[in-house]
């Protein structure tokens, strides 16, 4: 029975994951979504501390304990200063889908890849809940590039990024450990993006097209001089 519900709990965390995600993607607000991102994170970190108390795997606990002082604490201290520098509060700037269409989206991927992998669900030999932690994982890597491709502000492309790298690791709790020195190697990565991003954030108003247009005038500065 303990084991019973301890499962359905599980799959109760991993189903907030996913409707965090959604919920993230239709945010204008950017302090609300670095709020949802981390919430999100801590939700992780919950699932995968969960999985440690069954399976007693050491790397399990290095894998809880970085994804909550990273992304939980760390991360988003630093978006919250990158959002300041940038002095912008909302995000109200869509490539190609509104927020209404974008949750639309979520919804017929999530179930594109829940009744696509559900025919070969039995060839893989996975139980239920190892089944319902992929397919959300997956959906978190296509529902992340879709926020990526789909808004405008910078802040959004990186919360966008971050949310596909909690997909890699939800993926891998139920696939097979990720070793904890690629874990590191993405935490080191994600870093350096937010330290760009920081950079960034003193020279661009909002998106990459505004800070395209302020090297206009240093582009052609370097064209005079390479003429001369």
């Amino acid at each position: 029975m303990n084991l019973l519900f301890i499962e359905g709990f599980q799959k109760m965390l991993i189903v907030l994951i996913l409707v965090l995600i959604v919920l993230a993607i239709s945010r204008k607000n950017l302090i609300s979504l670095i709020n949802t991102f981390s919430f999100q994170s801590l939700v992780l970190s919950v699932l995968v501390f969960l999985i440690y108390l069954e399976e007693r795997n050491l790397n399990l606990v290095y894998l809880c304990t970085l994804t909550f002082a990273s992304k939980c604490i760390l991360i988003p201290f630093f978006l919250k200063k990158t959002r300041k520098s940038m002095n912008i509060y909302v995000d109200l700037q869509y490539n190609m889908f509104t927020p209404i269409a974008s949750i639309f989206s979520s919804l017929i991927l999530f179930s594109m890849l829940f009744f696509s992998l559900s025919f070969i669900k039995d060839q893989l030999e996975i139980t239920s809940l190892n089944y319902v932690g992929i397919v959300v994982g997956l959906s978190l890597l296509f529902i992340g590039m879709l926020m990526i491709i789909g808004r405008k502000k910078i802040i959004s492309k990186i919360i966008g990024y971050l949310m596909m790298e909690n997909g890699v690791v939800l993926m891998s709790i139920f696939l097979g450990d990720l070793p904890f020195l690629i874990e590191a190697l993405i935490f080191m990565d994600l870093l350096m993006l937010l330290a760009i991003s920081s950079i960034l954030g003193f020279g661009m108003d909002s998106s990459v097209e505004e800070f395209h247009a302020k090297l206009n005038p240093f582009r052609n500065w370097f064209k005079k001089v390479n003429k001369e």
